[in-house]
C-alpha cells in the first residue's frame, strides 16, 4: 500500500501537522503499518481494540501508567493509535469527544505528530471533531496496489528459495493480471487489495506444480476470482485424502470437499456442533476422525488450535457458509452485525457470488451485506441502500420487495447490485447505519444492540416496526467530500435528515437524542409525543379532501425517491419511478406534472430532480415532504393533477 496521497491539503505538508490520520478499507493492513513504524522509531503503539473503551483520560493515563509520559513531554516519543473505528463504536459520543480532545491537547505544538489509524469513516468524522478543535491535523490515504506493485507484493510472499520461484511469479502476474481484468469496474479495489494478493500467493505455494496454472490460464482455463484462489486451497487440503488407509476407496470421492471443509470450519468458528461425517464402517470412520482432527485444527483458513480466521478473505468465505446454513445462521449474523465499522469487506463479494445477483436474499442478511459493501469504500466513494415494498394491502406482491445497493465512485463511475427480498422476518442492521432508505409497511426493522445506535444521514425508514435496543441514539450529517460534489443543485437536499415512520415503536431509548450540527431526526409513530421523542416528532398536514390527499401521498414518495447520483446530481431509474408501485392512482399523473414543470427531467435511464425547482414552482422541499408538511402553495400546485 501506498501512503503518499494527502486528502486535506493546505499550505502546510502533513509532516508539519501535530495529528496525522491515516484511513484505508479494512484488511489492508493498518495496524500492520502501525506496528512497523513504532518499531522502527521507538513510537508507543496503541491498539484501541483491545483497550478499555476510550474517554477523557485515555492517553494521557496510558501514558502515565506506561511510565512514558515523561518521554512524550520531552518530545522524544510519539503515539500510533490504531483502531480508531473500533473505539468509536464502543463508547459514548461524549466519551469519543473527550478522548479526541485528550488527543488534541496533548498533541498542541508538538514537532512529532501523533498518528491515528482508522477506516474512511471513522477518520472523517475524527478530522470534523478535531477542526473544531482547532487542532492542526490532516489526513492520509493507504490506497490500493497497482497493477506492478500488487504483483511485487504477492511475488514477494512466495518461497524466495524455491527451485521453481520464477515460474511461481509468473504465475502470480497471470493470476494477478486476469483479476484485474475481471473487476476492471472496480479499479484497484479487489485486484490491489492486500488480503486477496495473500490468496493468490497462497494459492500458487500450496500448488506444488506452478507451470500447470500457467499453462491453464494460457489455454483460456477457468476464471481466476477471490473464490478460485480459496477454492484452489481447499482443493489441496482434500489431497491430504490420499495418505489415508481407508478400505473402501470408493468413499474418498465424497470425503472432505469444500462444502465439508467449509462446515467444519464454520463449526470451529461458530463454536457449533461437528458436522456428521459420510457412512462408512467403523473402522473407516475412526481413521478419518482422526485425521479431521488434526486437518481442521491445521487448515490454512483459521489459526491452528483456534477458531479465528488466518485473514478477512477466509474469514469471510465461512462466514457466508455459516449464513447459509439452517443451524449456524442466527450466530453468523449476530457476529457480522456486531461487527460495526469493522465489518468484513470480502463478504459480499463470496455472499454474491453464492446468491447471484438479481436473486432472493433473506432480509436478515440484507444489513450485513450492505455494510460489507460499505467497508471497501475509499475516501471520496459513497454507498446507499433502498429497501422498497408497496404500500398497499391490497396488491398481490405486497410481501415481495426490491432491494438496491448503489455504489458511487469518487471516479464517478457506479455499480447498482439488485436483489429481491421480502417482509416475513426482520430487516436487521447494526448499531451504526449511513445513507439508507426504507419502504416497507409490513416489516420489522431492528438496530443490533449496543450502548449506541448511530444513524449518519441521510436514512429515511417506513415501517410496521422499529426496534431499537440502544439507549441511546446519535444522529450524524453525513461524510461529504465536497471536491466530489460537482455543480449540483443536489447539497443539503437529504443530507442530514433522519426520518423514522412506523406504526409501532419498541426500544430502550431513555434519553434524548443527540443531533450534531448540519443534521436533523424527525420521528412519527404513535404515542409519539413523550419523552424522549417530543421535539423530534413530526406534525403531518391533514387532508380532508381523499383525491388531494391520495395525490399527495404519491407526490411525497416521488420527491423523497430521489438520491445523490454521480457528480451530484439528484437522480433514479426510471424503471423504478414508472414501475406500477409508484405510478398506480393518480401517481403517473403526478409524476407527469413534475415532467411538464421542468422540475423532474430524464434520459435514457434515469429521472432527475432539481431541487431549487421544486421549491420555486411546488414550494416545498424534500425535508417538508419527509414531514408531510405541505403548505397551501404545494397542495394547490398538486390539486393540478
Amino acid at each position: 500500500m501506498s501512503l503518499s496521497k494527502e486528502v486535506k491539503e493546505d499550505s502546510q505538508g502533513p509532516y508539519e501537522k501535530e495529528i496525522i490520520l491515516v484511513s484505508a478499507p479494512g484488511a489492508v493492513g493498518k495496524t500492520t503499518l502501525a506496528r512497523e513504524l513504532a518499531f522502527r522509531t521507538g513510537g508507543i503503539y496503541i491498539d484501541l481494540a483491545k483497550a478499555d473503551p476510550v474517554g477523557g483520560n485515555t492517553i494521557t493515563g496510558g501514558l502515565a501508567k506506561s511510565n512514558t509520559y515523561n518521554a512524550w513531554v520531552a518530545g522524544t516519543t510519539t503515539a500510533l493509535i490504531d483502531g480508531l473505528d473500533e473505539a468509536r463504536i464502543r463508547v459514548t459520543q461524549e466519551a469519543y469527544v473527550s478522548f479526541l480532545s485528550d488527543v488534541a491537547e496533548l498533541s498542541r505544538g508538538r514537532k512529532t505528530p501523533t498518528v491515528l489509524f482508522g477506516r474512511s469513516g471513522a477518520i472523517q468524522d475524527a478530522w470534523i471533531f478535531l477542526s473544531e478543535l482547532n487542532a492542526r491535523s490532516c489526513i492520509l490515504e493507504i490506497d490500493y496496489y497497482d497493477l506492478e506493485t500488487s504483483i511485487d507484493f504477492a511475488s514477494a510472499l512466495l518461497n524466495q528459495s524455491s527451485l521453481h520461484l520464477k515460474t511461481e511469479k509468473d504465475a502470480v502476474r497471470k493470476i494477478i493480471t486476469r483479476l484485474r481484468e475481471q473487476t476492471e469496474s472496480d479499479g484497484d479495489r479487489f485486484s490491489g487489495y492486500a488480503p486477496v494478493l495473500k490468496a493468490v500467493a497462497k494459492r500458487v505455494s500450496n500448488e506444488g506444480n506452478a507451470a500447470s496454472i500457467v499453462a491453464d490460464l494460457e489455454k483460456g482455463g477457468k476464471p481466476i476470482t477471490l473464490r478460485a484462489v480459496a477454492d484452489g486451497i481447499m482443493e489441496r487440503e482434500r489431497g491430504k485424502l490420499k495418505s489415508l488407509a481407508i478400505s473402501d476407496h470408493k468413499i474418498l470421492d465424497t470425503l472432505y470437499n469444500q462444502g465439508e471443509q467449509l462446515d467444519w470450519l464454520v463449526s470451529r468458528r461458530f463454536g457449533l456442533e461437528e458436522p456428521q461425517v459420510p457412512s462408512m464402517s467403523p473402522d473407516d470412520e475412526q481413521i478419518y476422525r482422526n485425521a479431521l482432527e488434526t486437518w481442521v485444527n491445521d487448515h490454512p483458513f483459521i489459526k491452528s488450535g483456534s477458531g479465528e480466521s488466518t485473514s478477512a478473505v477466509f474469514d469471510a468465505l465461512i462466514s457466508v457458509r455459516a449464513l447459509r446454513g439452517k443451524f449456524s445462521s442466527e450466530k453468523a449474523v449476530q457476529k457480522e452485525l456486531g461487527m460495526g465499522s469493522s465489518a468484513n469487506p470480502f463478504l459480499s463479494e463470496f455472499y454474491l457470488e453464492e446468491i447471484g445477483e438479481g436473486e432472493y436474499i433473506s432480509p436478515e442478511h440484507i444489513g450485513l451485506v450492505y455494510a460489507s459493501f460499505r467497508a471497501r469504500l475509499s475516501l471520496g466513494d459513497t454507498a446507499s441502500l433502498v429497501v422498497s415494498f408497496p404500500d398497499d394491502e391490497d396488491d398481490e406482491e405486497a410481501l415481495l420487495g426490491d432491494v438496491e445497493i448503489s455504489l458511487n465512485r469518487s471516479d464517478s463511475t457506479v455499480r447498482t447490485i439488485h436483489f429481491t427480498t421480502d417482509q416475513l422476518s426482520p430487516l436487521q442492521f447494526g448499531a451504526c447505519v449511513e445513507d439508507i432508505e426504507v419502504t416497507a409497511p409490513f416489516m420489522t426493522v431492528e438496530f443490533f444492540q449496543d450502548p449506541e445506535t448511530i444513524f449518519i444521514a441521510p436514512v429515511s425508514i417506513q415501517c410496521g416496526k422499529i426496534v431499537v435496543k440502544s439507549k441511546t441514539i446519535l444522529v450524524e450529517p453525513p461524510m461529504v467530500n465536497k471536491n466530489s460534489i460537482g455543480e449540483s443543485n443536489c447539497v443539503n437536499y437529504d443530507n442530514g435528515i433522519i426520518f423514522l415512520e412506523s406504526e409501532s415503536f419498541d426500544g430502550n431509548v431513555s434519553s434524548i437524542p443527540i443531533v450534531r450540527i448540519g443534521s436533523s431526526l424527525i420521528v412519527s409513530w404513535p404515542g409519539v409525543r413523550v419523552h424522549p421523542w417530543i421535539s423530534f416528532s413530526a406534525e403531518p398536514t391533514r387532508i380532508n379532501d381523499p383525491k388531494i390527499d391520495e395525490a399527495m401521498r404519491r407526490f411525497r414518495k416521488y420527491i423523497i425517491a430521489f438520491r445523490s447520483h454521480s457528480k451530484g446530481r439528484l437522480a433514479r431509474y426510471r424503471a423504478k419511478l414508472d414501475h406500477k408501485r409508484m405510478s398506480k392512482g393518480c401517481g403517473r399523473r403526478v409524476l407527469d406534472l413534475l415532467l411538464d414543470e421542468g422540475i423532474v427531467t430524464f434520459d435514457e435511464k434515469m429521472y432527475y430532480l432539481d431541487a431549487n425547482l421544486l421549491g420555486s414552482k411546488a414550494g416545498t422541499s424534500y425535508k417538508e415532504c419527509m414531514e408531510c408538511n405541505f403548505s397551501s402553495k404545494v397542495i394547490e400546485f398538486i390539486s393540478r393533477a
